[in-house]
């Protein structure tokens, strides 16, 4: 086969490697990706691997060390130097030798990777975690080395494991499955499912567990995929006590109900996008738990944004939100919203739960009212007031609350009749409304 152009930045390094004796190998998910776009499983526009790695046989670590330094610029990365960051103009290019992954002790973090350039490349294979992540591609002859059998398995759609002795050597593996299958909608093998219901996940780092989760809801088309019966006994309701109880049925409808608003609304990797998905996925956790657990999948704050409490926000309100609201009624409603992410946010949430196309008219009016992610500011402030005569105090606040509220009902864009209804106040008038 032909190198795609995708690859073309590896193709100095293989070459240089070609030279010196070596032979490099593209590896990982872009060789997977891009054999899906072959086998017409994708279209060819969604080829755009973000990582593209390569492994490189037959030179030992300071013979490669030097052929990249003369190529450009290097960076040493992962335990026993096994990984040596690339940069070639715009592009950055892992480059690595085989490796032995030695278990020091249980968990995750308890993996050393040791380099072996001269393992042979039936054996490097064999420490990779599925048979379609498992495929090697060379981009000076076009060759594409399978020893494990993972282009059948991309035609069968199915995620298989390489070997089953090593497979539970990393505990992350049992995440990475469900993300793969929803992000792939491929179905997970009875035996595979079975390596992950006896991993240990309990001492997994937030980090690494909500990141595989994110993966799942944010960049599948259908996240329930990897939430289906087998995968939520297998990994998902051993991650944390509230997940044992969760209507996963309910989870599921949701979250892939949300994952088609949350396109049309925000960027798919966007803080609201993120909120509205989780928030999907955990509206049914009792109110008690949902802090817990969100600890758990490392949910956070993003980029400024007050992810975990516009979940915890969304979650709690969404419930409540009536399928038929007054203008009025909806900028009050986005102003008790603004500080959780927003009307916007509550109201997919609402629909994506409920499954309820109601909810479509009120977001088409809160986008046509300027409330979907907040409210105006006051147009009558203290200030204003203490120029009429206020004292600052309990009822100068009891007033701008008055005021405010007035303006959200009617949509107020002016401050001069709420100025009369304060003056009318001032000299005490009836109710304050200007005649």
């Amino acid at each position: 086969m032909q190198c795609p152009e995708a690859f073309a930045p590896t193709l100095p390094i293989a070459e240089a490697c070609r030279r010196s004796g070596g032979r490099a190998l593209l590896v990982g998910g872009a060789v997977r990706d891009w054999l899906m776009v072959v086998e017409g499983l994708w279209e060819a526009g969604a080829l755009r691997p973000k990582d593209l790695d390569l492994e490189v046989h037959g030179l030992a670590a300071p013979a490669l060390e030097r052929l990249l330094r003369g190529l450009g610029s290097v960076s040493l990365v992962g335990q026993s130097f096994a990984v040596y960051k690339l940069t070639l103009g715009p592009h950055e290019i892992d480059v690595s030798l085989p490796r032995r992954d030695s278990v020091r002790r249980p968990g995750h973090r308890g993996i050393l990777a040791i380099g072996d350039p001269f393992m042979g490349l039936t054996e490097a294979a064999r420490r990779r975690d599925l048979t379609i992540n498992a495929i090697a591609f060379d981009p000076l002859t076009g060759m594409v080395e399978d020893p494990w059998g993972g282009c059948d398995d991309l035609r069968a759609h199915r995620l298989r494991e390489v070997d089953p002795d090593t497979f539970g050597e990393d505990p992350l593996r049992a995440l990475r499955v469900p993300q793969l299958a929803a992000r792939l909608e491929f179905l997970v093998t009875p035996g595979l499912l079975a390596l992950c219901a006896a991993m240990p996940l309990q001492d997994l780092p937030a980090e690494r567990v909500g990141g595989e989760l994110r993966k799942l809801l944010m960049r599948a088309s259908r996240p329930s995929w990897g939430l289906d019966e087998g995968l939520c006994a297998a990994v998902w309701r051993r991650l944390h006590p509230a997940l044992s109880t969760l209507d996963w049925e309910a989870a599921r409808g949701a979250v892939d109900r949300a994952a088609d608003l949350g396109c049309r609304r925000w960027p798919r990797g966007g803080p609201r996008a993120e909120a509205l998905m989780v928030g999907a996925l955990l509206h049914g956790v009792e109110p008690a738990m949902l802090e817990g657990l969100l600890d758990r999948l490392d949910v956070h704050s993003q980029g400024g944004f007050a992810l975990r409490r516009a979940v915890l926000l969304a979650v709690q309100h969404q419930r409540d939100l009536p399928v038929q609201a007054s203008d009025g009624a909806l900028r009050l409603a986005a102003r008790m919203a603004a500080p959780g992410g927003g009307l916007g946010l509550w109201l997919s949430l609402a629909w994506a739960v409920r499954g309820d196309a109601s909810f479509a008219e009120l977001l088409s009016r809160t986008d046509a009212l300027g409330v979907a992610l907040g409210v105006p500011p006051p147009l009558v402030t203290g200030r204003d007031l203490v120029a009429l005569g206020f004292a600052p105090g309990p009822g100068m606040g009891a007033l701008l609350e008055r005021l405010y509220r007035r303006q959200l009902e009617e949509g107020l864009r002016e401050a001069t009749p709420l100025l009369a209804e304060a003056a009318a106040a001032a000299t005490g008038r009836g109710d304050g409304r200007a005649p």
